[in-house]
């Protein structure tokens, strides 16, 4: 019903997650982001929001991802119908499929990179959204704009059978301002949170409005 990349820049500590759906508002439900610990995605048949808030909780307690895993779905009652991943802050990755998820569904797990999906239109579009990423990263783009080239070749691979109406991607470093997007109802809402990000980036005023917000590098900006 989703599909979903997580990502680590390891030189920041920058994490990222982005997702797409053919349903209204995964934004609210499926990205879950900590910074400075690590981020979840949660999806499939009946998503577990607190079950990802759970997960980045243990491993603020600084638990193996692993572990902290290897808890949640022993405690999910409803584990076969989902699908969970969490990253940590340096990267450490696991996760879930659950068999009574809807075909095709797939989830790369490597250092750094997490990508997943359930009724996915064929079993490419995992593949061609870790290609994707890989691709985008060694020529040099920014976190985000990997995240969305990402999206973007899974719905070229045609991504959510029933197509994508909402999709959203979160970014935010340790210390650093939450970059917050999300498409709750389009036709093509890939496609849409691409132009937002992209409407934002070329927004002088909204770019200087960026600049002037506190963190942690400067507490007392104005």
């Amino acid at each position: 019903m989703t599909f979903s990349v997580i990502a680590l820049d390891p030189y920041d500590g920058c994490l990222g997650v982005a997702c797409a759906t053919g349903s209204p508002g995964v934004g609210g439900f499926v990205p879950h982001l900590l910074p400075g610990v690590g981020a979840a995605i949660t999806q499939g048949y009946s998503t577990h929001v607190l079950a990802a808030e759970q997960g980045l909780a243990h491993l603020a307690e600084r638990e193996p991802v692993t572990t902290v895993v290897a808890a949640l779905h022993q405690a999910d009652r409803g584990a076969a119908w989902r699908q969970l991943a969490l990253m940590d802050i340096q990267g450490r990755v696991a996760g879930w499929t659950g068999e009574r998820n809807v075909p095709f569904m797939d989830m790369h797990l490597a250092a750094g990179l997490v990508v997943a999906g359930n009724m996915l239109a064929s079993e490419r579009v995992v593949p061609a959204m870790v290609a994707a990423f890989q691709k985008a990263r060694s020529r040099g783009d920014p976190l985000a704009e990997a995240l969305l080239a990402t999206l973007a070749a899974g719905r070229a691979e045609g991504g959510d059978q029933r197509g994508t109406v909402s999709a959203a991607l979160k970014v935010r470093s340790p210390g650093g301002v939450p970059y917050d997007l999300r498409i709750d109802d389009d036709a093509d809402a890939v496609l849409a949170l691409s132009r937002l990000h992209q409407r934002i980036r070329e927004d002088r005023d909204f770019q200087a409005f960026l600049g002037r917000l506190p963190d942690a590098t400067d507490p007392h900006r104005h």
